[in-house]
């Protein structure tokens, strides 16, 4: 049986992870109709750019901006301008390449790069030791759109804090982010592509691969989309390969995560790549558990790989109630564990399950 990943660590840097330890070109056309564009050329200092409501911030095409974008007005797009490649925004210290602290933001056209500021020794390697995000939603920041975007090395391609809800996340490609926060004997955190603490969010159609690292006590760690505490989100539509596992679920006292779908997602191995687990919730039993509620539907998992898995669902007490309920996917396994559970599961009718159950009724 899969163990707990980073979830159940990160209850340890609740504190970081909420701070982290994160004009002669024509704009492209905005998004939404703004009153303001302003282009920022080549060599200017992101300290420097405060967007004001209602306006429209494009970055140069073809150039590498350093620091952190802060976004505190509400109704801002961030954009592009001019030809070439789409403008890249590097940070090499903990942060958020763009930090938004208010509402209705779209972020678009834009290639989010953290490159980790130390290192962990992890399995005979340097491996990447940071937290620095992509795009870092704060708590209380509302309906934000993050769209067309790429993120890589980084710890998190998008974090929604808690009290953040209705972003949209779609489109992008989240790449080979690897930074872990923690990285000792007793657990890890990091290498997400999405972190979800915020509820009522909606991640759909993007691409998300290559999101693990080497983990001290677990031998690698990372998520495509990790949830921990939110609610209501719903994941759809999304092509993921060789991330550690698709998704993580967990909670925290004040945080009972409830309700989270998984719609019409792809997931699948990278050739010669790391094992890969689809789905992790947890019951009452679990320190970072209970998970209340989770729906996976019309999911298409191909993970034949040695040491794949497909769902799991652990640590159900009694009392918990319904912890996972699948319906409609397709779940090949190969000769690889497709299903466990120990309680709280319901089979909605429609799978297939290719692979081993455990207990072997549950696929019935």
């Amino acid at each position: 049986m899969t163990r707990l990943r980073a979830a159940i660590f990160i209850t340890t840097i609740i504190g970081v992870v909420l701070a982290p330890t994160a004009y002669c070109l024509a704009a492209t056309p905005a998004r939404h109709s703004k009153a303001q564009v302003t282009n920022v050329p080549c060599g200017t200092k992101l300290s420097t750019v405060n967007p004001a409501a209602n306006s429209t911030i494009a970055l140069q095409r073809g150039c590498t901006y350093t620091g952190t974008l802060a976004i505190s007005a509400n109704n801002v797009t961030v954009s592009a301008y001019g030809t070439g490649s789409v403008p890249v925004i590097k940070l090499s210290q903990n942060g958020a390449t763009v930090d938004i602290s208010s509402s209705d933001v779209t972020i678009e056209n834009l290639s989010l790069v953290g490159v980790a500021p130390g290192t962990w020794n992890c399995g005979g390697k340097k491996t990447p030791a940071g937290q620095i995000y992509g795009v870092k939603i704060e708590s209380g920041a509302l309906s934000n759109t993050i769209t067309g975007i790429s993120a890589t090395g980084l710890y998190a391609g998008v974090y929604v804090a808690a009290g953040s809800t209705g972003n949209v996340i779609e489109n992008s490609t989240f790449t080979n982010n690897t930074e872990l926060s923690t990285n000792n004997s007793s657990g890890s955190s990091g290498a997400f592509g999405v972190l979800l603490w915020g509820s009522s969010n909606i991640i759909q159609d993007n691409t998300i691969t290559g999101n693990q690292a080497c983990s001290i006590a677990f031998g690698h760690d990372g998520s495509a989309v990790e949830v921990f505490g939110g609610s209501h989100n719903v994941v759809s539509d999304n092509d993921a390969a060789n991330d550690n596992a698709f998704t993580e679920l967990g909670s925290y006292p004040g945080g009972i995560a409830t309700g989270n779908t998984y719609t019409g997602n792809t997931v699948s191995d990278a050739p010669a790549g790391l094992t890969v687990t689809f789905l992790i919730t947890r019951g009452s039993g679990d320190p970072d558990g209970p998970v209340y509620n989770t729906v996976a539907t019309d999911n298409t998992v191909t993970l034949t790989n040695s040491g794949d898995e497909g769902a799991v669902s652990y640590d159900w007490q009694k009392g918990d109630g319904t912890l996972l309920t699948l319906t409609g996917n397709y779940l090949n396994l190969g000769q690889n564990q497709a299903l466990y559970e120990d309680g709280g599961y319901v089979n909605g009718g429609g799978n297939t399950f290719i692979g081993t159950c455990n207990p072997s009724s549950a696929c019935n």
